[in-house]
């Protein structure tokens, strides 16, 4: 009976280290599936931004260069605001050592 034992014991180990072999190559083509698509995604994201700066560079050129603002123009006037309300006056205050039941507040 001993052999029987020691020999099912030794499949199970078999199937045991298959199965963590068979698991650890799925776990390494899923991370390679992924890190193939964040890849993919970031070239098509690059690829968009570059074809949008072009575009931009391509208006800025046909528009022509921004005039810079002339010195010494007069600066638009902020909008006149409503005077600040003066804040609630506080309450007197009592030094701690006069506080008592009758001034506690």
């Amino acid at each position: 009976m001993s052999s029987k034992t020691t020999k099912t014991e030794a499949e199970a180990k078999f199937a045991r280290s298959q199965k963590r072999a068979t698991d650890a190559a799925r776990a390494m083509n899923d991370a390679a599936a992924e890190a193939k698509r964040v890849d993919d995604n970031t070239a098509r994201l690059r690829a968009l931004r570059m074809a949008r700066d072009a575009k931009l560079a391509a208006d800025a050129a046909v528009a022509g260069p921004v005039p810079a603002p002339a010195k010494g123009r007069a600066k638009p006037k902020a909008a006149v605001k409503a005077p600040l309300k003066a804040p609630p006056k506080a309450a007197k205050s009592i030094p701690v050592r006069k506080l008592n039941a009758r001034n506690d507040g």
